[in-house]
């Protein structure tokens, strides 16, 4: 399989009629709309001018208002309901729900009693949370004061006498004691650089004492509290501890709105589809009474899309599809579809970039060469066993969502050369387990040296046929010849020459080899600047061209890492065993869990250097030869699938 073929259908029907055609639309998810209010399209198109604009309608804004109350009350819900742990936070517990379905289901949900019954207990918990902040805040002030035996309003009654309460900087400590002879001066607390004191003097030195104080910085403190501060701060604790028992309280009520919380779910992927269909007017354009509708569908649903038009429409419309113009290429959203082995390896691709629409998908072209390559580097039974075990488990027993699973399958299909390749190393565990083995890693480097650059050698042909496949099937094949026949001809001769000279082949050979070689040569120096304008130009470009030579040398050393990691990874499996067969004594007892632990982190590490090496193969050495890239994703219309899953009606 390959790239899905697309073909762009326009839609006219009336207005008043748009809403259920939306509807039936966004649970089809096989269309993209054109964006017809695009200016630069609206530019090149005169009869488009004639058009107005369609408007995203009034209503909206009460739909994003309960929209914005349902996210509301997930987000502070989510908080307090059941946390899935280990395997089965991989889970997916979404129902699995048609839009007919989903608003049949949210028809019978009372969800604004919901919302207010959730909004109720939010806001119950902040008026507790803002109480207990400020008693901390009021028992934090007072702290300072608690060793101070009476109340501050009683201080103030006091009428024969002033009290001044506050701070002052440690350093004025011995100054305060010796100008302050007659009064009573009482040091209440310490801090990191004031001391917190309490001066009382008579009533007609008042203003002589404040000075005085004055001069030392002093900070008066104010309290509104009429008990003494260690009462206040001993009933402000045990005031903290009731509230916090009502949290907890609360909190266990707030969790046990799991069905509540359920149901919300459903409400907001059910009002996400609303205002997804209102903003979908932001696509088209209108006159007064009727809407005009372009996008993209695949063309193997063009009668499915037909039948959802007759359904929801009636006989009120117009439909036609065209074909995929070379001008819009570029344009076209790109879908993949693939077999189940090539459609788990879609995820390599995708993240390099997806072709064009006018190119080779090179995702089955990949993945032979990707499962023998994370095989050589990986390259262990017993690690290809534990794979294959653990992705066959995670999908066979767990409720996994799609990505979830298609990760679980990826695994499980590179366990199969991960084991095959282990058993021609004989590699089991390292040498834990000794089994007979074709080729031993250690002992015969060079041929797995040249084993690694053979299958460059493989992959960068290959990759470089596929070029010349597609340049003649776009009906080049003059640069096929220029652009790729040239550089297999000299690549090929450079490689029997070699052969020549290290295996002694006979003489005609190597003058055939060196004839070939360059004549191939010429060919890129003359062809290979041939879309210059000047003959110097031309020459110099070719030249250029043919210094390329040294980057297949760089791409050919780079698979030497197949080598190297294969090797790695069995040495250093190796070594861990060595290490383990050290223990004696009562440390004996640890080698199961030191041999699981040991082993697991070896497995982790080779295959992330895996993953990550093979996939680097794929996109500097292979894709180079021959993809580009650059293709748009199909995005369909589609409905919201945050808390559900769509299936179709």
């Amino acid at each position: 399989m390959a790239i899905v073929k697309m073909n762009k259908f326009t839609l006219l029907t009336f207005e008043s009629k748009k809403e259920e055609l939306l509807r039936r639309l966004q649970g089809f998810s096989n269309v993209e709309f054109i964006n017809l209010q695009d200016e630069n399209l609206l530019e090149a198109n005169e009869e488009l001018k004639t058009l107005n604009k369609d408007e995203v309608d009034s209503n909206i804004a009460k739909y994003e208002e309960d929209l914005s109350k349902a996210k509301t009350t997930l987000d502070f819900l989510t908080h307090y309901m059941p946390k899935k742990s280990g395997l089965k936070a991989l889970e997916d517990d979404k129902e699995n729900l048609t839009i007919d379905e989903l608003e049949n289901a949210v028809k019978n949900i009372n969800w604004n009693e919901i919302y207010c019954k959730v909004k109720e207990k939010e806001d119950e918990l902040h008026s507790i949370e803002s109480k207990i902040t400020k008693l901390e805040g009021e028992i934090e002030v007072l702290t300072p004061w608690q060793a101070l035996d009476i109340s501050f309003e009683a201080l103030n009654e006091l009428n024969m006498v002033s009290t001044f309460v506050g701070s002052i900087s440690k350093q004025y400590e011995g100054q305060l004691n010796e100008s302050l002879d007659a009064e009573y001066v009482e040091i209440i607390s310490r801090g990191n650089n004031d001391i917190n004191i309490l001066v009382v003097s008579l009533k007609e030195r008042h203003d002589e004492v404040l000075n005085l104080l004055r001069g030392f910085g002093f900070s008066s403190f104010k309290s509104e509290f009429d008990e003494i501060p260690q009462v206040v701060i001993t009933n402000h604790a045990h005031e903290i501890e009731e509230l916090k028992s009502k949290i907890f309280f609360v909190k266990e009520e707030v969790a046990s709105f799991e069905e509540d919380y359920k149901k919300m779910k459903l409400v907001y992927d059910y009002l996400t589809n609303i205002v997804l269909r209102y903003k979908a007017s932001n696509n088209f354009l209108r006159t007064t009474n009727t809407v005009a509708i372009q996008g993209w569908c695949e063309v193997e649903k063009n009668e499915e899309l037909q039948k959802i038009c007759k359904e929801a429409l009636n006989d009120d419309y117009y439909i036609s599809f065209e074909e995929v113009k070379e001008d819009e290429v570029d344009a076209v959203p790109v879908k993949l579809k693939n077999g189940l082995l090539n459609k788990t390896f879609e995820s390599v691709t995708e993240m390099y970039s997806l072709p064009k629409y006018n190119e080779v998908d090179p995702t089955p072209l990949l993945v032979p060469f990707y499962l023998i390559f994370f095989g050589m580097m990986v390259a262990d039974v017993g690690y290809g066993l534990v794979m294959l075990i653990a992705a066959f488990c995670a999908m066979k027993f767990l409720k996994l969502n799609k990505k979830n699973e298609d990760f679980a399958r990826f695994f499980l299909f590179l366990s199969i050369p991960t084991i095959v390749i282990g058993l021609i190393y004989g590699s089991f565990f390292g040498d834990a387990v000794k089994i007979p083995g074709l080729i031993n890693p250690t002992e015969d480097v060079n041929t797995l040296l040249v084993a690694s650059i053979v299958f460059g050698v493989i992959q960068i042909f290959f990759g470089l046929c596929i070029k010349a496949y597609t340049l003649i099937k776009a009906g080049k094949p003059k640069d096929a010849f220029y652009d790729v026949g040239s550089w297999l001809i000299t690549l090929i001769s450079i490689g029997v020459l070699a052969g020549t000279i290290m295996l002694g082949w006979p003489s005609i050979v190597k003058y055939i080899a060196i004839a070939a070689m360059i004549f191939g040569m010429l060919v890129i120096v003359l062809t290979g600047g041939r879309a210059e304008k000047t003959k110097g130009a031309q020459i110099g470009q070719g030249l250029y061209s043919l210094y390329g030579i040294t980057s297949y040398i760089g791409d050919l050393v780079s698979y030497t890492r197949l080598m190297a990691l294969g090797l790695s990874g069995g040495c250093i499996a190796g070594a861990l065993n060595l290490l383990m067969k050290s223990l004696t004594g009562p440390a004996i007892i640890l080698l199961p869990f030191v041999f699981v632990a040991a082993h697991v982190f070896n497995l982790l590490l080779g295959l992330l250097g895996a993953y990550v090496h093979t996939a680097r193969l794929q996109y500097v050495e292979y894709f180079s030869k021959f993809y580009e890239g650059g293709g748009k994703a199909f995005t369909p219309f589609k409905a919201s699938e945050k808390y559900m899953n769509l299936k179709e009606n």
